[in-house]
């Protein structure tokens, strides 16, 4: 008996069944988000191969093909990368993607005419003819505004209370509800959480939006409002179709499923904008709609999916040998040239990645602005690289040694006693996390270490991190990874002089670029000023004439002054430089500082500002 493997996939969730092909269901699994525009098409095939597994898990089926119904395939431009991959990694003969609208259409009403609504994290309404025309309205993501969806409802939440606080609106329980829902402590914190948020970060505030509703008429007025903008992208569809006024209007998303509130305001101004057809939810949806549009031997036009196949699997690069470079043929110069000329195709390799690692960094910086902690975790070379740029954050930059963590598998022994096997230990990565206090929450960057990309005790943490709402990074050196992170930094340092060897061109990329993600997060976060550490801690002799060194370069001033002002502010380089520019005690120095999470620049600034 043939067996069909179907996904329904979005910006919240992501759900797999397991078919016969006579449709009866027999495995189902549930997992993350896997829009590829929002998480990247990495994260998004990870969480697709894991929850696929999952659905197989004991069954040694192996399916005969893939229906995958997708927010965001199509417009990422990755619909037949992901059909291929998915091919491979389920040894299916072909597999089929469609964006997620499409299949409910398909499954429930053909070709016939008719309009599918979905509001979920996004949304968007299609609308189609049986002579194969169809059109969009909206689903253009954050940028476009997405109306009638969650993330919509969760911006506007968020401008309503900060409206609250200004006086510009009515008070709002959600001034106190989004902070706690968004795992900041105040709704001042909401703002860098805001710069950084992605779109399915804001959309679950809707979740409390909806809460609140019953109760707080800001709240249910945001409800209202999206609702009814989802009811005119309707109006909309037939419009520009010229549907007949008895075509079927189809639910499908969160919304429509969750928020009775919703549904009602919904259907109060559909009907006001003179649409008769009643609304209804999808009778087939999610990975059901996935598996209509796998098994159906003829597609109409109005179907845009396309079809991959499997393909050879490839090698990671570091397990590629060169060919003709054999060292021990060698002599110790030519040993000696040939890794420095490999060593210098470096550089070039993490400059090629530069956006991923400044976004990395810009996610390292906000969290260290705000009350967040930078994390690494790997195991071998990887996991002792990510330890030691975290044990040297403190010294370097004055950060609390709580703030930047280095875990390694195996615990401290691994850091001088390789304990390979420790490397495979998913459920240590699990522990190791759990560990970690506070917990790893949305305020939290951890970047998984894995050259390989494959290490599955850095994979599993991952998960388990992005689980916990904190922004994931998986920093590896294999273009082919399959990553399960929010961003993957892939550094295409090609094959090692030692095939597999990666503590070497590898290993040396990483450091790099772990070096550029913390000194400029450290940067950014006021801990470095005018290119100097006036975050360090001048804990030695040594330390100490740097920190006078320091003080007399910013400042003008001679040796011993710059010592004498250094111990007045209790050897804190920064509170130095404050009470001196701005001519103020001690504790008002350490005040300002605080107030600003230890940023000299903002301090400076803001009182060259007020000054004026």
């Amino acid at each position: 008996m043939r067996h069909y493997l179907a996904f329904d996939g979005g910006g919240t969730a992501t759900r797999a069944g397991l078919y016969d092909e006579e449709g009866h269901l027999l495995r189902e699994a549930r997992g993350g988000a896997s829009n590829p525009v929002a998480l990247g098409v990495n994260a998004c095939i990870w969480v697709l191969t894991q929850v696929g597994r999952e659905a197989l898990a004991g069954t040694g089926i192996e399916p005969e093909a893939v229906g995958v119904a997708l927010s965001g395939a199509w417009t990422s431009g990755m619909a037949s990368w992901l059909a291929n991959r998915l091919c491979e990694q389920f040894r299916a003969a072909r597999a089929v993607v469609c964006d997620d609208i499409r299949p409910v259409l398909f499954a429930n009403i053909g070709d016939s005419a008719g309009v599918l609504a979905i509001a979920g994290t996004g949304s968007s309404v299609v609308a189609q003819m049986p002579d194969g025309r169809s059109d969009f309205v909206g689903g253009r993501g954050a940028a476009f505004g997405d109306y009638g969806s969650a993330y919509q409802i969760g911006q506007s939440a968020l401008k309503a209370a900060g409206h609250a606080l200004d006086g510009l609106g009515p008070e709002t329980v959600l001034v106190d509800l989004l902070p706690k829902a968004a795992g900041v402590e105040s709704f001042r914190m909401l703002v860098p959480w805001a710069w950084h948020a992605s779109m399915r970060d804001i959309a679950r505030l809707a979740e409390t939006v909806a809460t609140a509703a019953g109760r707080d008429a800001v709240a249910a007025a945001c409800i209202a409002e999206q609702a009814g903008l989802m009811a005119e992208q309707v109006r909309a569809g037939f419009r520009k179709l010229e549907l007949p006024e008895d075509a079927p209007v189809l639910l499908n998303g969160g919304l429509f499923e969750h928020c009775p509130r919703y549904v009602e305001a919904f259907r109060h101004r559909l009907e006001a904008l003179g649409v008769r057809s009643a609304p209804r939810l999808a009778p087939v949806r999610g990975h059901r709609a996935a598996l209509a549009l796998v098994q159906a031997r003829h597609l109409p036009k109005t179907v845009l999916a396309t079809e991959g196949r499997r393909k050879p699997a490839r090698r990671a690069p570091a397990e590629a040998r060169i060919q003709d470079v054999f060292l021990e043929r060698l002599s110790p110069k030519e040993i000696v040239m040939a890794m420095n000329r490999l060593d210098s195709e470096v550089p070039a390799a993490v400059a090629r990645v530069s956006d991923s690692v400044a976004l990395a960094m810009e996610w390292a910086a906000a969290a260290l602005s705000g009350t967040g902690r930078l994390i690494y975790i790997g195991a071998g070379t990887s996991g002792r690289l990510g330890v030691l740029d975290a044990s040297e954050c403190p010294p370097t930059f004055g950060v609390d040694p709580g703030r930047v963590l280095g875990i390694i598998a195996g615990g401290d022994a691994a850091l001088r006693t390789s304990a390979e096997g420790a490397e495979d230990d998913t459920g240590a990565a699990l522990r190791d996390l759990e560990n970690v206090q506070p917990p790893i929450g949305t305020s939290d960057v951890v970047i998984g270490i894995a050259a390989s990309g494959t290490t599955p005790y850095t994979l599993a943490a991952l998960v388990r991190a992005r689980d916990a709402g904190a922004r994931t990074v998986l920093l590896c050196c294999s273009i082919c990874a399959e990553s399960p992170a929010e961003l993957t930094i892939a550094i295409d340092t090609g094959p090692e002089i030692v095939a597999g060897s990666t503590r070497l061109k590898a290993g040396t990329a990483m450091k790099m670029a772990l070096n550029t993600i913390s000194t400029g997060a450290m940067a950014l976060s006021g801990r470095v000023f005018e290119g100097m550490m006036v975050g360090m801690r001048p804990t030695n002799q040594k330390l100490r004439r740097r920190a006078v060194a320091i003080l007399q370069a910013l400042l003008g001033l001679e040796a011993r002054s710059a010592a004498r002002l250094l111990h007045d502010a209790d050897d804190d380089i920064r509170t130095a430089v404050v009470m001196c520019r701005l001519g103020m005690s001690v504790e008002r120095a350490r005040e300002l500082l605080a107030g600003a999470s230890g940023n000299l620049r903002a301090v400076l600034e803001a009182a060259q500002e007020q000054g004026k």
